[in-house]
């Protein structure tokens, strides 16, 4: 087991990949959604759009499980799990907490429909916000942070599994076991659980082992390339099939888990060969990555409505392409400038409330 670190190059820069890949699908898919709603809807561009979209970034969420694995074992674990769990509830509890209560406040529903407050009782409004806390109904993105903190809760018991020589078929079991216990959304399940341990418990092992799985990636480069356009490929033909499944596996979400972490071992490789110092933007990016994450769906809702209400057009294809590059590159910005704006606003407290 390797000697612990203080800080990784390479690890910080995949968080501001995995952020990058995280709003994209939502950024293009409400463009998209409103291109799917004009008068004249350039269907063929859109399915296609539609697909590549899904295809490539799908379960991006993957990479922060990843990543919260690997920084587990690499630094948290060796400054107790009092710190650690003080962490997760300062940094990533409060912040969900702030946005579930804000998000309740104003809400906006997901069928398009304009934004409305709540109009119930302090009570009500708290019975609805513990709901909320639970399911991360506040807004579609924040389904994942209730997965994330239970994980949190159980690391523990996953270090000692991954410390223990004779549960080594139960951790590679666990590991592979998203490709026949598939996510859902928007229902909670126990799979969904089941879907994102996989990756985060792979995390834990990579940060315990880094410099081995580095080599062994390296090593296997050409499979690992080889692996994640296969799945690629393997998901185009389940989207033609229309997304088979059977019984608690969806193929789709099989060939996904496949390709995020081929594609995991292959950022972070190169990461490790081209990075010494983090650029500035992948910096920015990487260290506001959970409060964009928590702010993008809910900006997405608003320009959505401003897009309505400005009756743009998007019926042919480098229209509907222009403006899902402009809305990505637009609600990034937004995120960065209202987490710059409350971090001078709020000093050292920021974290509290944006987790940035």
């Amino acid at each position: 087991m390797q000697a612990k670190q203080e800080f990784n190059q390479p690890i910080h820069a995949f968080r501001g990949f995995a952020i990058l890949n995280i709003v994209v699908i939502h950024a293009f898919g409400f463009v998209f959604f409103l291109a799917e709603s004009m008068e004249n809807p350039a269907e063929s561009a859109l399915m296609v759009l539609n697909w590549i979209n899904s295809i490539l970034f799908h379960d991006a969420t993957l990479y922060f499980t990843f990543i919260s694995g690997i920084l587990f074992s690499m630094i948290l674990q060796e400054r107790g799990y009092v710190q650690f769990f003080k962490s997760k509830l300062n940094y990533v509890f409060l912040p969900y907490l702030f946005f579930t209560a804000l998000f309740t406040w104003r809400n906006w529903p997901f069928d398009g429909g304009a934004a409305v407050f709540f109009d119930g009782t302090v009570l009500q409004f708290v019975q609805v916000v513990g709901k909320n806390l639970l399911t991360g109904g506040a807004v579609f993105t924040l389904w994942y942070i209730p997965i994330l903190l239970v994980l949190y809760v159980a690391t523990p018991l996953f270090a000692k599994l991954l410390a223990t020589k004779e549960a080594k078929w139960l951790n590679v079991a666990i590991i592979l076991s998203p490709l026949i216990i598939s996510r859902v959304w928007p229902a909670i399940s126990w799979t969904n659980y089941a879907y994102f341990l996989g990756a985060y418990l792979l995390g834990m092992y990579t940060g315990a082992n880094y410099r081995l799985v580095i080599e062994t990636v390296r090593r296997h480069a050409v499979l690992f390339i080889a692996t994640a356009i296969g799945a690629s490929a393997v998901l185009v033909v389940l989207f033609i099939a229309e997304d088979p499944g059977w019984g608690v596996v969806r193929f789709t979400e099989t060939a996904w888990y496949v390709q995020k972490i081929a594609i995991s071992g292959l950022v972070l490789l190169w990461f490790e060969r081209s990075i010494t110092m983090v650029p500035r933007w992948l910096d920015v990016l990487g260290n506001y990555a959970f409060a964009i994450y928590f702010l993008h769906g809910y900006l997405l809702f608003e320009i959505y409505g401003l897009m309505v209400r400005a009756g743009l057009v998007l019926e042919n294809a480098a229209v509907i392409i222009f403006w899902a590059i402009a809305t990505y590159v637009g609600v990034i910005a937004l995120s960065v400038l209202i987490t710059v704006a409350a971090k001078t606003a709020l000093r050292g407290k920021s974290r509290y409330f944006l987790g940035a």
